[in-house]
């Protein structure tokens, strides 16, 4: 089953946040010759999309089309569901075959692919919201935390500073009331 609809801001009708999406540039025999082709799979959807590119694809998944064009292969950012303890190797593995990465893919895919995940999908599906939501805190926590830390060298390096600068003084004065 697929999810419902959307029409995005460039007139694409997708099936899920492109963000989430496994999107796959490659080349493919087609009309004789080889031909750039853009394979593009929701996470947990049965349906995929395998076809020549468009100039609008490689604006929608540019950076999927940049690390093709430098031979690369694309990985999906966020947390990565083999370190994510709520999940088995072997349920890592099934997902990553269906296409699923990152536990911001999972959480974040459309209701209506749960049911082609199997048993206990919705259940990790919920667990991974919360998981993302919890590391959104503990994110912005680690940001606050470095901002902290480089605010505390840059006031010792100033604190340094001032008192060799004082000391400076110090000493120009005391030269200063020698000659006197």
């Amino acid at each position: 089953m697929i999810s419902e609809p959307m029409v995005n801001r460039n007139g694409h009708v997708s099936y899920g946040q492109d963000d989430n999406c496994y999107a796959r540039f490659h080349k493919h025999p087609y009309k004789g010759d080889m031909h750039d082709f853009i394979e593009i799979i929701f996470p947990g959807a049965r349906d995929t999309t395998d076809r020549p590119i468009k100039e609008s694809d490689k604006q929608r998944f540019s950076r999927q089309w940049e690390a093709y064009q430098k031979g690369e292969e694309f990985k999906a950012e966020g947390y990565p569901l083999e370190n994510w303890q709520a999940m088995d190797q072997g349920t890592v593995r099934e997902y990553n075959h269906k296409r699923i990465y990152t536990v911001e893919q999972f959480a974040n895919m459309a209701e209506s692919n749960l049911e082609n995940l199997g048993l206990g999908a919705r259940t990790l599906h919920t667990k991974a919201k919360a998981f993302l939501e919890a590391h959104k805190d503990t994110k912005a926590a680690e940001k606050y935390a470095s901002q902290n830390e480089q605010l505390k060298s840059q006031m010792e390096a100033l604190a340094k500073a001032n008192k060799e600068m004082k000391d400076r003084l110090d000493s120009l004065e005391t030269k200063k009331k020698g000659k006197k």
